[in-house]
């Protein structure tokens, strides 16, 4: 199947049409410091598959819109990018930080097994419960959507090492719970392990 961007375009709107859907459904935009647990477990929960969603997208990207490698950069003193003129990006003054992992730091194992990003949910007695961990995790999906194309890159230059030490070809398990998100939602999460696997074998298999 051909990917293009009009996909990756479509692919990460939904995703933040479901993480606005998310964060109005328990007021997240207020900035609560505690919410009940279940509701907490539940945001959560619906979090990692739109967390899942967005990292195979820009896994996708990386290994099939033939990103363009520079050789890389002496490292200079790290500032923010400033954000594409009329993007807003919801931000939380004050709450903790947190980095969106395109890849395990340790590979090998990562590689000989599925991809390790499958929805679990979290269970105990109701009661309030800090909301600083989640909240992180929404600004930095939100920041990763919004600026794809460096994630993708950096992605790719990570694939392009691995290969490079000839470790075994990923594999990427299928979506599970597709059922809960929204049919545009759920239908791209069915459809991305399989496009993943499939741009996979042609990478591994590509002597260049």
């Amino acid at each position: 199947m051909s990917i293009g961007k009009d996909f990756i375009t479509f692919g990460l709107a939904e995703a933040e049409r479901a993480l606005h859907d998310l964060m109005a459904r328990d007021n997240l935009q207020l900035r609560p410091a505690k919410m009940p647990r279940t509701r907490r477990s539940r945001a959560s929960g619906r979090l990692r598959q739109i967390e899942q969603i967005v990292r195979r997208l820009i896994f996708l990207m990386a290994l099939k819109l033939h990103i363009v490698l520079a050789p890389p950069k002496a490292r200079a003193k790290k500032e923010s990018a400033p954000l594409p003129e009329g993007v807003e990006l919801a931000i939380f003054p004050g709450a903790a930080t947190h980095s969106f992992t395109l890849m395990p730091q340790k590979q090998a194992p990562y590689l000989s097994g599925p991809f390790p990003d499958s929805l679990r949910t979290m269970s105990g007695p109701s009661g309030g419960v800090p909301t600083a961990k989640l909240l992180a995790r929404i600004v930095a999906v939100f920041r990763v959507m919004k600026a794809p194309d460096g994630y993708a890159r950096r992605l790719a230059r990570n694939i392009r090492k691995i290969r490079a030490k000839d470790e075994p070809r990923p594999y990427v398990s299928p979506a599970e719970s597709a059922f809960r998100l929204s049919p545009e939602l759920g239908a791209l999460a069915t459809a991305l392990p399989g496009l993943l696997n499939e741009a996979l074998a042609e990478t591994w298999n590509d002597s260049g």
